[in-house]
């Protein structure tokens, strides 16, 4: 594993540890309502965090498949994964992307945090038997930004963890 990659997942284990902590400290009843007509409650949030980091570990693991025939990454990734990091940091609602808008009406704190497990324990899997050769090529495409690298899929999932938590 990569230094730059582990200190990467290292950061996004400790914001999902904040996270949890969060809602560890609330009822069931009072973190699955909403806070509005329309607007999603503070575990269906969760929900979509973790089924988002879930369907970028299964996109990456595919594209990992096609080796080296991936295009390099560089500026352009980085660009990109700026771009995402700032529209997730203003203070504006943006419209998840059909993949990841479906969320249930309740949600089950305790299975939200065993998926959470499954997935983070995926997300360290790959990233400790990543290949030292595709660390620089675009394994992953983003629903709005486009293509990037691995560095810079775990910084846009860091930045929408960011976003999602307070």
């Amino acid at each position: 594993m990569s230094p730059d990659l582990g200190r990467r997942l290292e950061r996004l284990e400790a914001s999902r540890a904040r996270a949890l902590s969060l809602v560890a400290a609330h009822e069931a009843a009072a973190l699955n309502r909403a806070p509005a007509p329309g607007r999603w409650s503070a575990l269906q949030v969760l929900h979509h965090v973790v089924e988002s980091e879930a369907a970028t570990l299964g996109y990456v693991r595919k594209k990992m498949q096609a080796g080296t025939s991936l295009p390099p990454a560089g500026l352009g990734s980085r660009l990109r994964r700026t771009a995402v990091a700032l529209v997730l940091a203003l203070p504006v609602r943006v419209r998840a992307p059909a993949v990841a808008a479906s969320v249930p009406d309740v949600v089950e704190p305790a299975a939200l945090r065993t998926r959470w497990d499954e997935v983070r324990a995926g997300w360290r899997e790959l990233v400790a038997a990543f290949p030292a050769d595709l660390e620089g090529r675009l394994v992953f495409r983003h629903p709005f930004a486009g293509r990037m690298g691995l560095a810079d899929t775990l910084a846009v999932l860091q930045a929408h963890l960011d976003h999602h938590v307070p």
